[in-house]
């Protein structure tokens, strides 16, 4: 029976109830691979083309200090804004640069980078909003808020730490619960929390001894259970396999997948769609329990809904904000 035409019925009286209703119905349909499909992103798209039920994608792009695009409006470095001290600043500019993204169509930002600037050998310093976490944390808040206020997703990013001994990148972390609680945390709980973050990137680096791409206490009992996180957590690009060849915890691409959305990870981000193949025969054979799959693919599908693609999957009008659209 073709249950389509109620789902786009049920997508036009959007509530989180009649979502849930709908994901559910999707879920029941899709088969082994659509459900990866949605769990993999490359190439500037969330999600891959579904012709058969009609799922959109999310379009993405890179907007750390203005839309990455020919164009765009280019503003001062996250260093740079930060020490303006400015968080009415920080609204603006972050309003400038979501409208230039709904403008042409991208959903989706991977950024801002909510990593401490700890050791200023590391080679993202400018990147980041400082050393301080409360600064970090109002300054990301405004970002991160402004963004989805205007429907397009934030990805505070790397979750977490990101950096080790000598300003290291992607270097094994150790860091007591403390420290991370008082230090490295505070800027992604704001931004979730405070911000209504609706996706996270998690980081290159392993946390005692656990790719973070692959942590249960990381990404389940800190990020979901705790900190009430109803989004999907995405990994930095190509860092799911770094579960085999950086960290050593996995035994090829198929188990590091595997391990990334057993422990807390939803999306695995490429750099090409060619890599779907490597990952995807775990998702497909029953290796993967299945309500861990459904669980990721619904936490996707419900974001879709949220930005009202269903509806019309290329829309770009957005009515700016009169107030926030030049610094007084």
């Amino acid at each position: 029976m073709q249950k389509l035409p109620l789902i786009l019925w049920l997508t036009a009286l959007y509530t989180p109830l009649t979502a849930q209703l709908t994901v559910e119905t999707l879920l029941a349909r899709m088969s082994p691979e659509e459900k990866f499909r949605q769990l993999f992103m490359a190439e500037g798209k969330l999600g891959m083309e579904d012709a058969r039920l009609g799922i959109p994608t999310i379009a993405y792009d890179e907007a750390l200090h203005g839309l990455a695009r020919p164009g765009a409006t280019v503003f001062p470095q996250a260093i740079a804004l930060a020490a303006t001290f400015d968080t009415s600043l920080m609204k603006r500019v972050a309003h400038a640069i979501a409208a230039e993204c709904r403008q042409q169509g991208v959903r989706m930002v991977l950024s801002p980078v909510l990593n401490l600037a700890t050791d200023v050998r590391w080679g993202r310093t400018e990147e980041t909003y400082g050393e301080d976490p409360f600064l970090a944390a109002q300054m990301g808040l405004q970002f991160v808020k402004t963004f989805e206020s205007m429907g397009v997703i934030t990805c505070p990013k790397h979750f977490a730490v990101n950096h080790g001994e000598g300003g290291r990148d992607s270097y094994p972390i150790h860091h007591n619960e403390r420290l991370l609680e008082e230090i490295y945390f505070p800027p992604f709980k704001t931004a979730i929390r405070e911000g209504g973050a609706r996706s996270v990137m998690t980081a290159y680096n392993s946390l005692d001894g656990r790719p973070c791409s692959a942590n249960n206490w990381l990404l389940n009992e800190k990020l979901k259970r705790e900190w009430g996180f109803k989004g999907f957590a995405i990994s930095d690009a190509g860092a799911t396999g770094g579960a085999n060849v950086l960290h050593f915890t996995a035994r090829d691409y198929e188990d590091a997948g595997r391990q990334s959305i057993e422990n807390g990870q939803d999306v695995i981000l490429q750099s090409s769609i060619g890599h779907f193949d490597l990952f995807k025969k775990p998702y497909l054979d029953g290796s993967i329990d299945p309500a861990v799959i459904d669980s990721a693919v619904a936490r996707v599908l419900r974001v879709k809904f949220e930005l009202g693609l269903f509806d019309d999957p290329n829309a770009t009008g957005f009515e700016a904000d009169p107030a926030l659209r030049t610094a007084k």
